[in-house]
């Protein structure tokens, strides 16, 4: 990054020895100087005059010290300039100006310092001097920019730390409160927990969704654990949900699961397990977008995996036994069944086939069963178990 720098000759390095003599003076002419010529100093009190002094000194001395000859500590003083002011919050233009304003006073300075002496040094000096502030202020805003990118990794990992805490919590902990405060969450709101189902060899979902949220105006957090991806939304209203869930549908490549709104972050625990839940009531594999409670028995059966896959295997236990091409074919056909209010006709017509075929295939699952599909409790055994097999993958192979 540091051009190199031709030594300078004796008379431009006997000028800036005289300056270097005179660093004293220069450091309060400078600090005058950015005080009044820059408004992001004047009116900062992040820094008092002394302060500012010891940071103007050193960096005037280590400029000086390479323009007479010596080599000293480069650019450790603009290093050390960057990142403080990074951290005060200064202004990185204002901390490029404050180096603009220095080498015009050493120029200056040095215009006065050669009177008399052979003028022929003035260019190599300022090519030099100028060359050495633009290395200055190129290290100076790279080590702004690298303290910046340390603070955001630093506060993104105290916000995800915080958020696991609120997931993790008790709606009636009163430290929730407080971290719902750290997070910068209104104490009453329109929440929503988002739960995204990752796969170990796939890249995490929903990256990046955060910077999209944020352009439509909706402030969200998230975290990415292993086999999932976590997401509080704090809604500016409950009408921006439909934006939010079009969004997700848009970005969907697994199970999501997206809780009810809730009115206060300390309840993000339970908003959890409703997204976890609603995300199991789709297939697995599937790209769906699931709110809590709008699929109330593929909610019911993701509740009680253990009851749904023992009923599931109750009463289609025969049909799940069968080679895996008679099976598959079975129950994709009572499943377009369902789906068309049970008319033979409409799945015949949309798989292709004769009405007798759909009849045949029907009754072959009346009979492994012993359930008939035109009475409704039966009819409505073979849905429940049916959906079951779907929903928590059965081994059928």
């Amino acid at each position: 990054m540091t051009a190199l720098i031709e030594p300078p000759t004796n008379d431009s390095a006997a000028v800036a020895r005289t300056l270097l003599a005179e660093v004293d003076d220069l450091t309060a002419e400078l600090v005058g100087r950015i005080r009044t010529g820059d408004h992001a100093y004047a009116e900062s009190t992040a820094l008092t005059d002394a302060e500012l002094g010891l940071v103007v000194r050193d960096n005037l001395v280590s400029v000086l010290g390479q323009l007479s000859g010596n080599s000293g500590r480069r650019l450790q003083p603009a290093t050390v300039v960057g990142r403080v002011k990074a951290e005060l919050g200064v202004p990185l233009a204002a901390v490029l100006h404050a180096y603009r304003l220095a080498g015009r006073l050493l120029w200056e300075r040095a215009l006065g310092a050669s009177t008399g002496t052979n003028l022929d040094v003035l260019p190599q000096l300022g090519s030099e001097m100028w060359r050495i502030i633009d290395d200055y202020s190129g290290a100076a805003a790279e080590a702004y920019g690298d303290y910046l990118t340390e603070r955001v990794r630093r506060d993104d990992s105290e916000r995800r730390a915080l958020l696991r805490r609120l997931l993790d919590g008790d709606a009636d902990d009163p430290t929730q409160r407080d971290i719902a405060r750290a997070l910068h969450l209104p104490p009453l709101g329109s929440f929503l927990v988002v739960h995204a189902e990752a796969d170990a060899e796939a890249p995490a979902p929903l990256l990046g969704i955060e910077d999209r949220f944020r352009a439509e105006f909706i402030e969200s957090i998230w975290i990415t654990e292993a086999g999932a991806r976590i997401g509080l939304l704090n809604l500016a209203t409950a009408r921006v949900q439909d934006r939010v869930l079009d969004r997700l549908r848009d970005h969907a490549t697994g199970r999501i699961g997206v809780s009810r709104t809730f009115t206060t972050a300390g309840h993000a625990s339970l908003a959890l397990r409703e997204a976890e839940l609603a995300g199991r009531c789709a297939p697995p594999g599937a790209a769906t977008v699931t709110v809590y409670g709008n699929t109330p028995i593929p909610l019911v059966l993701a509740h009680a995996p253990s009851a749904s896959h023992q009923l599931a295997d109750d009463v289609l236990g025969p049909v799940l036994e069968l080679p895996a091409e008679e099976r598959d074919t079975l129950l994709d056909t009572l499943a377009l069944w369902f789906e068309c209010g049970g008319s033979n006709t409409e799945v015949a017509q949309r798989l292709h086939y004769h009405r007798n075929t759909i009849h045949y295939r029907l009754r072959r699952i009346e009979t492994l069963t012993d359930r008939r599909c035109s009475d409704p409790k039966a009819s409505a055994e073979l849905y429940i178990a049916l959906t079951a097999v779907r929903l928590i993958g059965l081994d059928r192979s």
